[in-house]
């Protein structure tokens, strides 16, 4: 995918024009909602949908009104569950939802499309959306918004991010960072927001205990108890984002001058390294990171290669520009190949719907349907390894959702 996102670059050129943008596009759309559609056992939160999904056939109207999970998502689930019951309909519907959205944001927004396919491909966006699908939705609508907080028309910003959080509810901290975006990027700014981010790694502990004891909710979320809150992820994804944020931020005025939108998009990209740096105390934070990086991944990054290659070739020359753009190439194909190797998410190796080497949540249908007896399940049963969490289970159902805070399952 990441070479044919470069080999189809000319697409993108000025002598296509707009309709070789909306073919390129209209490509790489299908293309990788095929990809996500066809997954099988990919993607860290795969049993947990499929398996909600599963359990929906068994769903009333009453017991789905009582389900935590955000109704944005739950409810088109359940609707879907009246005509088709394969659990595979759960990843059918949710990429169609993000990459058609996706493609159509870059399609109208990014000054280079093939850059933004690149840079959702090498900065592990691509990974994420195998994974976080409510988080992922709920970041698609907020950079559908990110507009009005150029425009400073916070009322249609606020009534997009309360559509957000029907389908994630961490969506609603963009109520307030929508007064932090709005800060023009300046080495104070980026001195306050380091010494609070500091700040709150040194005394994180303390703060988590003391918003559990206000929130009652973040009690799954204790780091003395939960490991996605007690221990924290590689400094890896924050010196990724850091990097692309600091060279952003260098060349600030100039990407300014392009679109005065860009600062906001800087301090998305800041906000994101921020919560990324927060995520190696407490892994859980990193995922606030999640509703910040798409702007500055499908719009900056493109608008940022051509003002950085502008800049270098007016005063170092075409060669010193050459090597810039190769040592970008290099640093994005090497995190891409780093995600990969260290399976970013449990998305890899892919596997397909069509070379599965076995079902999930066959089980409890049969059960449901035929009734079989003791024997054949056991029968049933070890067909699959003992070590694989294969089976859907009714009561850890939300639980196993970790793609959220507890709040919000």
């Amino acid at each position: 995918m990441l070479v044919l996102s470069c080999a189809a670059m000319p697409l993108c050129g000025k002598k296509c024009g707009k309709w070789g943008r909306i073919v390129y596009c209209t490509v790489f759309a299908v293309l990788f909602t095929f990809i996500s559609a066809s997954r099988f056992q990919v993607g860290h939160d795969f049993n947990s949908y499929g398996g909600i999904y599963a359990n929906m056939s068994f769903t009333d109207i009453d017991e789905l009104s009582l389900m935590k999970m955000e109704k944005g998502f739950s409810i088109p689930l359940y609707l879907l569950s009246l005509g088709f019951e394969s659990y595979w309909t759960v990843f059918v519907y949710t990429s169609v939802i993000i990459y058609l959205s996706l493609f159509a944001l870059i399609w109208r927004n990014s000054s280079k499309p093939w850059i933004s396919v690149c840079a959702f491909l090498c900065f592990g966006i691509f990974f994420n959306s195998l994974c976080f699908l409510r988080q992922i939705i709920a970041a698609i609508i907020i950079t559908f918004a990110i507009k009005y907080v150029g425009s400073k028309n916070y009322f249609q910003f606020l009534v997009l991010v309360v559509a957000a959080s029907t389908f994630h509810w961490s969506a609603l901290i963009m109520t307030v960072l929508y007064f932090f975006l709005r800060i023009k990027p300046s080495w104070m700014y980026l001195g306050v927001v380091s010494a609070g981010t500091i700040l709150f790694c040194i005394f994180s502990r303390t703060a988590m205990l003391f918003l559990i004891e206000k929130f009652s909710m973040y009690g799954t979320y204790n780091p003395d108890t939960s490991n996605e809150a007690s221990t924290g992820l590689p400094p890896r994804y924050t010196i990724m984002f850091g990097v692309l944020f600091i060279v952003c931020f260098l060349f600030r005025k100039k990407l300014a001058e392009k679109n005065p939108n860009n600062n906001i998009y800087i301090n998305c990209l800041m906000f994101t390294t921020a919560f990324e740096a927060m995520g190696m105390r407490h892994a859980i934070l990193s995922r606030f990171a999640l509703l910040t990086y798409l702007p500055p991944v499908l719009y900056l990054l493109p608008d940022a290669v051509g003002v950085i290659a502008a800049s270098v070739r007016e005063k170092k020359g075409k060669i010193a520009e050459i090597i810039s753009m190769s040592a970008a190439a290099v640093f994005s194909v090497a995190c891409y190949t780093i995600l990969m190797l260290n399976n970013y998410n449990g998305t890899v190796p892919y596997t397909s719907q069509f070379n599965r080497p076995y079902d999930i949540f066959e089980e409890v249908k049969s059960t449901e349907e035929d009734e079989y007896d003791a024997g054949e399940e056991e029968e049933d049963y070890d067909d699959y390894d003992d070590g694989e969490d294969d089976y859907y289970d009714e009561e850890d159902s939300e639980k196993n959702v970790i793609d959220t805070l507890p709040e919000f399952q």
